[in-house]
């Protein structure tokens, strides 16, 4: 029986789907984000069509939903590099008119941090913190079951974490940064993370070692600052996790404080957090 809808919302592709009263999630469907969008309205419409698509819609009991952009209040879109079109735009307002039910919107790296902290690789700890490596740098904290946000909700914001005295993490860590900065040394020819990962060449090699540091440093800032009994890694560049992570996990236990050294570095589990994550935080909000 369906209980809570979540929609993930990225900047390639929707996709809707719902929780039952056991917290099952069921994918209900999948589709292009701007196929046939040229307006912010053809968007909102898009959205509120396939939110229909879910069996028995209107017995859910709110609607929840992940945007990729920093969100306020769980009802405004503050920025959005890769959906500037919902910029703006009342999407909340809207569509709680639409369906008569509580809709609430987060980011999407914060609905994935609950979706592992609840049913994936934190599910069996209290501390969960969860970082996505992907174009971007994402991330979050959950604290027995619930989003940790800060006083000013900025709380689990990795991106903005300075490493090196100057960068912050997602300059010199995301698969973009990487990607950057072997082109900016010559190598134009390589296109996406993963290329540089599998590569022989020196200048790649190198880039590779800086970022092993700097995604230790940053597990290290995380585990002497927040404490979390896991930290779960997700996110495309993950995919190249053989060529890394092993590495990271060896330089993190050297460095860590002892205080902290119990600290887990998970893979993240699951194939739709954001779907899943964008429920939870639905039934988590309408529960308080």
């Amino acid at each position: 029986m369906i209980e809570y809808i979540g929609v993930d919302i990225g900047g390639t592709n929707i996709r809707v789907g719902y929780i039952d009263e056991n917290e099952k999630m069921y994918l209900v469907h999948k589709e292009s984000t701007l196929e046939n969008v040229l307006t912010s309205e053809d968007l909102y419409n898009k959205i509120k069509e396939l939110i229909k698509k879910v069996p028995h819609y209107e017995e859910a009991k709110a609607i929840g939903i992940g945007i990729p952009g920093a969100i306020k209040n769980l009802k405004e879109i503050m920025t959005s590099r890769n959906l500037p079109l919902l910029l703006n735009f009342p999407l909340v307002e809207r569509l709680e008119a639409e369906f008569n039910k509580k809709v609430y919107i987060e980011n999407d790296a914060k609905v994935a941090t609950l979706a592992e902290a609840v049913k994936g690789a934190g599910k069996k700890s209290e501390i969960v913190c969860y970082v996505t490596i992907s174009t971007g740098l994402g991330g979050g904290i959950a604290i027995n079951k619930h989003i940790y946000y800060g006083a000013n909700g900025v709380g689990g914001y990795f991106s903005r974490m300075i490493l090196d005295g100057e960068n912050m993490s997602e300059h010199v860590i995301s698969g973009t940064s990487l990607i950057n900065k072997v082109q900016d040394k010559g190598l134009e020819n390589i296109t996406c993370a993963a290329e540089i990962f599998e590569s022989s060449n020196n200048i790649a090699v190198e880039i590779v070692k800086e970022f092993k540091r700097n995604l230790t440093n940053l597990l290290l800032n995380i585990s002497i600052t927040i404490n979390p009994h896991v930290v779960v890694l997700g996110g495309g560049v993950m995919k190249s996790k053989k060529y890394f992570l092993e590495d990271v996990n060896s330089m993190f236990k050297e460095k860590v404080h002892s205080f902290a050294k119990d600290m887990e570095i998970k893979v993240a589990e699951l194939e739709e957090p954001g779907v899943l994550g964008a429920a939870l935080i639905a039934k988590d909000m309408n529960n308080k």
